[in-house]
């Protein structure tokens, strides 16, 4: 064994409540991350059992390089599981996925918001049905490959970033709790990408060098707005108008929801200067653009909010991150008496977008969070 293997085989080990032998539950995307993830669990002697979701029509989506999910993907994830020697199966979770994420997705764009569908995905199918038919297999715990850090101090269970930065996923797992923590493993953590490909070739993994996954698994050539209009959700209001925000009509758009706070590119307007859209107005069909200074805000409100330990009691002295590829800032999270909060950050933000979901840290930790909305 190389002392990378015995490594990431230790937290495995020491673990405060896995015990040898548990039955794991692995979900399986058929990428490396995971592979490793369930390989990685069985050579520490627990009973896996791999699951592929199958979350939308294979057959309807192109298969192409930096998409996952696909028939290919659960092939692959079938023969990790085959030569390792431990149970491999597909389930059926479309209909679910339909509803939670897909129809959240496109609503969302009619809203005028900027969706984040992974995070949606994480929530409702990876921890929530996955645990559900992990409990029906009477297995304790649920696996995945995200690059996050779940440590027990002191009776609670706590959400921290993973070793390696340029990995951390923690942004999209802000919504677990005190109970999902509890079930959850996560065993590359500690681990750099690099780390889990020497792994994979370690462990005979065929697909050691498969490259990363990294467009919406189910919008085809990164176009989100061919596949709005191919489930026919263009609300019909036709052409618009782009309005610079001192109000001069500048052209027209095509659709409002063809556009994203922060867009420079494809706006179809002349001007002296870069402009960006700055704010989408779905009652009136306008998109309003900006120079770049318009991007800039310090206050947001935030609705649908999940807290690792409970929410706090009163305003919250924190970081805060509005986007995955972001960084924290310093911010203070005020309660609201309708149930949102609202964050002010010590130094305006760039591109606030509705829709996306604000991140709460502190010192590393997730504390919680939820998304944007569109209402001040």
């Amino acid at each position: 064994m190389s002392d990378l293997l015995d490594r990431a085989l230790a937290p495995l080990r020491t673990h405060p409540t896995l015990r040898p032998g548990d039955r794991v539950l692995a979900a399986m995307s058929g990428g490396v991350d995971s592979s490793v993830m369930a390989a990685l669990l069985h050579r520490a002697g627990h009973e896996v059992i791999g699951i592929s979701m199958q979350l939308f029509d294979k057959k309807t989506v192109q298969t192409s390089d930096g998409r996952c999910c696909t028939l290919d993907d659960f092939q692959d994830a079938r023969r990790v599981a085959h030569d390792m020697g431990f149970p491999h199966y597909v389930m059926d979770f479309e209909a679910r996925f339909r509803e939670t994420v897909i129809e959240g997705f496109i609503q969302g764009y009619m809203d005028g918001e900027t969706p984040s569908p992974c995070i949606r995905c994480n929530q409702h199918l990876k921890f929530s049905a996955l645990m559900e038919r992990a409990e029906a297999l009477a297995a304790p715990f649920v696996a995945t490959g995200h690059y996050a850090t779940i440590e027990a101090e002191r009776g609670r269970w706590h959400l921290r970033k993973a070793s390696d930065p340029a990995k951390d996923q923690s942004y999209f797992l802000f919504h677990h709790t005190q109970a999902t923590l509890a079930r959850t493993l996560f065993p590359l953590a500690h681990l750099t990408k690099a780390e889990v490909r020497s792994l994979g070739a370690e462990l005979g993994l065929h697909l050691a060098e498969k490259p990363e996954s990294q467009e919406i698994c189910f919008v085809t050539q990164d176009r989100y707005d061919a596949f709005l209009e191919a489930e026919g959700r263009d609300p019909g209001l036709g052409e618009g108008e782009v309005r610079h925000l001192d109000g001069r009509v500048l052209g027209r758009h095509h659709g409002y929801w063809r556009h994203t706070v922060g867009q420079r590119r494809g706006l179809g307007v002349a001007y002296a200067e870069p402009l960006y859209v700055v704010r989408l107005e779905p009652a009136t069909n306008t998109v309003w653009v900006g120079g770049e200074a318009d991007l800039l805000g310090r206050d947001l409100v935030a609705r649908e909010l999940s807290w690792v330990d409970g929410p706090p009691a009163g305003p919250l002295a924190c970081q805060a991150r509005i986007r995955s590829r972001s960084q924290e800032a310093e911010a203070l999270a005020i309660p609201l008496p309708d149930g949102r909060i609202k964050v002010s950050f010590a130094e305006p933000q760039r591109a606030i977008a509705a829709g996306q979901a604000v991140v709460f840290y502190r010192d590393g930790e997730v504390l919680g969070g939820g998304w944007i909305d569109s209402r001040p």
